[in-house]
């Protein structure tokens, strides 16, 4: 279903407006890649996702543009030229338990992370095969 996106907000940002500045909500991002998600929160089966590299516009495409591939960021330390990026909303690859390719959801890491790990690419995990006792 298509629409406008809306600034998202993670659950890490709720915890620390509940819980105060002594909780860092920690986030994620990765330029393109594959991971697993469902078709919706608690159903369905796990399935692999993947999603092309990030475009100009993305949050991803710009980090990715930093000169090391993987890096973590501690936002709280950001200088205020830099914070000022980080506090608009952009489109992102969210890859959490469920996936919206169209449109993607838009979110400023600045106001959703007090520290952010970026990933070049990433890599669906592979389905444990598990052996009961017997």
């Amino acid at each position: 279903m298509g629409g406008a996106a809306r600034p998202e907000q993670t659950q890490g940002a709720v915890l620390r407006d509940r819980l105060g500045r002594d909780y860092a909500a920690i986030g994620f991002s990765f330029a393109g890649g594959s991971f697993l998600t469902k078709d919706t929160s608690l159903d369905g089966a796990w399935k692999p996702v993947t999603v092309p590299a990030a475009r100009p516009g993305m949050n991803e495409h710009t980090l990715d543009r930093v000169g090391h591939r993987d890096f973590y960021l501690d936002l709280r330390t950001a200088p205020a030229t830099a914070r000022a990026w980080l506090d608009r909303a952009r489109p992102v690859h969210d890859a959490g338990s469920t996936f919206t390719p169209d449109p993607l959801p838009t979110l400023a890491l600045g106001r959703a992370y007090d520290v952010l790990i970026h990933l070049h690419r990433v890599r669906a995990a592979d389905a444990l095969e598990i052996h009961h006792g017997g």
